[in-house]
């Protein structure tokens, strides 16, 4: 079982049949080689075989793929210059005939993204730590400020954008940009990972790939499910 995360209900109402299913894990390395214990070369290479000399309008046509170009549309942006994650992690890396660079992030933010692009499931993981009270779904007022992951310093955000936010701030513009403050770092003990649904997409979909990534997670860490009516 997965939560689902709440929505505003101007959200609701403009995101008919859209739902965030989430879980927040407390993770331990079993080891202190967290690379080495996780090792997702293999998998990479994988991926890299299957995409191998795919044309990109190819990519952007897989059904669940164009599925998030939907959503992109629905939210007002251009999913032809912001393509969702796993379109742009294909695109950018796998398609090519060698692949000679890899997308590491982070050893965690890496498994997801491996999981993600398995089942071509757009997937977020952030520190639950940043979180102050209960997440939510919103469209902004207009004004609120939100420091975007690598910016040096926050911006105020204009009306109608939607933004994954707790009881004190934007933490993402959903599907667009990580915040600064939520960022997966070396100190990172306890995560929320998120799916999310559209239409077109079932939640059985959702439930596997967020079942996958917490998979490739415990390859390298002892995981615990927390108590997510607490937070």
């Amino acid at each position: 079982m997965y939560s689902v995360i709440p929505m505003s209900d101007r959200v609701q109402q403009h995101l008919n049949d859209v739902n965030v299913y989430g879980c927040l894990l407390q993770l331990s390395p079993k080891q202190d080689d967290v690379l080495h214990e996780l090792n997702l070369t293999e998998d990479w290479h994988h991926i890299h075989e299957q995409w191998r000399g795919m044309a990109k309008s190819t990519v952007g046509e897989q059904p669940r793929i164009a599925a998030y170009q939907q959503l992109y549309t629905q939210i007002g942006l251009n999913p032809k210059k912001t393509p969702p994650s796993v379109q742009n992690l294909l695109q950018r890396f796998f398609i090519k005939d060698e692949l000679d660079k890899i997308p590491t992030i982070h050893p965690i933010v890496d498994a997801v993204n491996v999981a993600a692009i398995q089942h071509l499931i757009p997937l977020g993981v952030f520190d639950a730590h940043a979180v102050e009270g209960k997440l939510r779904l919103a469209f902004t007022e207009g004004g609120e400020p939100f420091q975007g992951l690598g910016e040096s310093e926050a911006a105020a955000l204009p009306a109608d954008v939607l933004v994954l936010a707790d009881d004190a701030k934007v933490l993402s513009r959903f599907c667009y940009r990580d915040g600064e403050s939520q960022k997966v770092t070396a100190n990172t003990a306890t995560i929320w990972l998120l799916g999310c649904q559209v239409p077109g997409i079932e939640e059985y979909d959702i439930t596997e790939s967020l079942d996958k990534a917490i998979q490739i997670l415990g390859r390298a860490y002892r995981i615990e499910r927390l108590d997510q009516a607490e937070n």
